[in-house]
């Protein structure tokens, strides 16, 4: 049987095994109560958008993840923080091993793919008008387009993508994204113009600096 991978926006694991390592080792870096970096944040809501419960899980937006013990589990796992000041645990294995992609998940990343070239055009020119390099926003270490990541910073991508959706006033549904034929496994708008004005709204309301790239 050929091995699953694990497809996230940003991320492609090849096999679930690869997928459930990297997490596990993620986990492992944290204390008891510790909330997660930015780096890690982000990836972690990616895998969490394939958790059988996502919805329930997710409920109104995540404000933050943090490690923690759960009666639920024998060793600690991940929490997260719910912007209504809720929280709730989840176990990452039932995210590597979820069986379907939810639909919010396919929206997530059909928005990411509607500008993913324009902000690597965006990132190679900050570089080709800096050929000494640019400093890390949060550490201060000169970076190259090789050694650092183009990331944003506040509004976070995932509330963008819920401030396109309120403004919009969509209602999410299937038909909205189709998987890419160029791109096995890539989700996309099924209509041209979403994408469209998806990058024209995150046009107006992203913020994005240059980070080290985190060596995982």
């Amino acid at each position: 049987m050929p091995a699953k991978p694990v497809v996230l926006p940003s991320k492609t694991f090849p096999k679930q095994a690869e997928a459930t390592a990297f997490f596990k080792a993620m986990l492992a870096r944290y204390a008891d109560g510790e909330f997660l970096n930015s780096d890690d944040e982000d990836i972690l809501y990616e895998l969490l958008q394939r958790h059988p419960d996502a919805e329930q899980k997710i409920g109104l937006g995540v404000k933050g993840f943090f490690k923690n013990k759960s009666p639920d589990h024998p060793t600690s796992c991940f929490h997260l923080l719910r912007i209504d000041g809720s929280t709730t645990d989840f176990g990452y294995p039932a995210c590597v091993s979820g069986r379907a992609r939810s639909l919010r998940h396919d929206f997530y990343e059909a928005c990411r793919r509607s500008v993913a070239v324009e902000l690597m055009a965006q990132k190679q020119q900050l570089f080709d008008m800096s050929p000494d390099g640019i400093p890390c926003v949060r550490t201060g270490e000169i970076t190259n387009i090789h050694t650092s990541e183009y990331r944003h910073t506040e509004p976070r991508f995932r509330d963008i993508v819920k401030g396109f959706i309120q403004a919009k006033n969509l209602v999410v549904d299937p038909s909205m994204v189709t998987i890419s034929q160029d791109m096995q496994y890539t989700t996309i708008f099924t209509d041209p113009a979403m994408a469209v004005d998806f990058s024209n709204y995150h046009e107006t309301v992203a913020k994005l600096a240059i980070f080290k790239k985190h060596v995982r």
